[in-house]
């Protein structure tokens, strides 16, 4: 008899997306464009929904824009369960102010956080750049104020720090005030 093999299920596209979800995570990574923000906002209110359990952010070489972290920022703000920020590399721009509602923040030992202004882009008339010009600088004030007051710092040195493009290191964000722990690297002797 000849003997056949059966090929072993492939995963879809959101397989590990789907798995996290189970477990309550959800995971960000690289440039939060339109798409990602509104599919990560529908998921964390699915989540807080769904149950009373803690939920999990995941943070690594996430980006944002003023308009995609206040979507999320407001999104978390709404959250009525547990909420668990960790990050794991680089938090740029204004994505750092998603740290700001988390009941707990946590970062892995070589995890960055990127201090920056974001950029923005205008065309069209000078009235209209205008007013987009001044709705970028009070949505940002908006954020950065968010930013200060989590790290209890003022709101002048989260301005200044971002204007200088500042990089902090796991350890001296907690001592900022951006996250409350850096979790540990396990030991390569078991210890």
């Amino acid at each position: 008899m000849p003997v056949t093999s059966v090929p072993a299920p492939t995963p879809g596209p959101d397989w590990l997306a789907e798995r996290l979800f189970d477990k309550r995570i959800v995971s960000l990574t690289g440039r939060l464009d339109a798409e990602a923000t509104n599919r990560t906002a529908a998921s964390l209110a699915l989540l807080d929904a769904s149950d009373d359990g803690e939920v999990q952010l995941w943070l690594h070489g996430v980006d944002a824009d003023i308009d995609a972290a206040a979507t999320l920022l407001d999104t978390l703000d709404l959250m009525g369960v547990p909420l668990h920020v960790h990050c794991r590399g680089d938090v740029r721009g204004m994505a750092i102010a998603l740290l700001a509602p988390a009941d707990r923040r946590t970062s892995a030992s070589h995890a960055t956080f990127h201090l920056r202004e974001p950029q923005a882009s205008c065309t069209g008339p000078a009235s209209d750049v205008a007013i987009a010009a001044e709705h970028h600088e009070q949505q940002l004030r908006r954020l950065q104020q968010r930013i200060a007051d989590s790290c209890g710092r003022p709101v002048d040195t989260v301005i200044g720090d971002m204007r200088d493009h500042r990089i902090l290191t796991a350890d001296e964000a907690r001592d900022y005030g951006l996250i409350d722990a850096v979790t540990g690297a396990r030991s390569v002797d078991g210890e």
